[in-house]
């Protein structure tokens, strides 16, 4: 049944899914002639977006199909030990190269825009423009610390609390917060299935602490947008500051109501300004 609602919701928006030549998944969606790659952010699952998560690819992009072929774009599945950030911008920057053949406009979220700064800084003649949203050069001590007690869960198969404990870095404090912890916890079997390489979001969360880009800031050349939630527990927001400082030509927009979900809590204010970045 939920491969008969993902084949409708491509063939309704014209999206096709499937894998790279070197392993990489992605969905793409728009007609346009420049493209936006985004780069996804934390997952366990390397594979192109199915349910859930395909329609909010849809929802996410919707409003630059018109004038840009919008890709999301995943990791290899089956990562091995110590395969951090500058790999796999590797695997971006052969993308870009290899079949997409023309320099993009790269938009990463949380850990999508970490490995965003490598693509930018280690491949500068593939990027046009560069957006990063809920991220910055590192990521805090709380949310090392979050995202390391998710792991533990994670590799014993725990994956109630796994997804409950990612959203302490999601959602702050407050009654929505604790209601759907406790609901994903219940529902934690049905809601991670067919974990087919438990490995690759391990080695994604050891990826994240290890990666401090800050002396590396100047390298980005690409004019760099910046939209950062001020109560983001999982990128603090002079992190966020010290990124947009030291990146050369780059714009920080700061929220003062939200937190890592901003893109989510705030789309249309984020899609607005994110518009209104490509056409300037």
């Amino acid at each position: 049944m939920n491969k008969d609602k993902d084949r409708k919701f491509k063939e309704k928006y014209g999206i096709e899914t499937g894998y790279f030549k070197n392993g990489v998944p992605f969905a793409r969606f728009g007609q346009g002639s420049e493209i936006i790659i985004n780069i996804e952010a934390l997952t366990y699952n390397h594979a192109p977006p199915t349910g859930f998560e395909l329609k909010q690819f849809i929802k996410s992009t919707e409003v630059f199909a018109k004038d840009y072929m919008v890709y999301n774009i995943g990791r290899k599945p089956n990562l091995p030990q110590g395969y951090y950030m500058d790999k796999m911008a590797d695997d971006y920057a052969q993308v870009i190269k290899e079949e997409l053949k023309k320099p993009v406009i790269v938009m990463g979220t949380s850990t999508g825009g970490q490995i965003a700064h490598f693509v930018c800084a280690n491949y500068p003649g593939l990027v046009e423009k560069l957006i990063l949203i809920s991220t910055a050069y590192r990521i805090s001590k709380e949310g090392e610390t979050i995202e390391r007690k998710s792991a533990e869960y994670f590799e014993k198969k725990q994956y109630g609390k796994y997804l409950s404990t990612l959203m302490d870095l999601i959602f702050n404090h407050g009654i929505k917060r604790t209601l759907i912890k406790g609901f994903i916890r219940l529902l934690g079997k049905l809601l991670v299935r067919d974990v087919e390489y438990p490995n690759d979001y391990l080695v994604e969360v050891e990826a994240d602490r290890e990666m401090n880009f800050k002396d590396r800031l100047h390298e980005i050349k690409a004019p760099t947008l910046i939209l950062s939630g001020v109560r983001d527990v999982c990128y603090g927001i002079e992190d966020v500051r010290d990124t947009a400082n030291g990146i050369p030509n780059a714009k920080l927009i700061t929220y003062n109501n939200f937190g890592h979900n901003l893109m989510m809590a705030n789309r249309d204010e984020i899609q607005k300004e994110i518009l209104a970045f490509l056409r300037n």
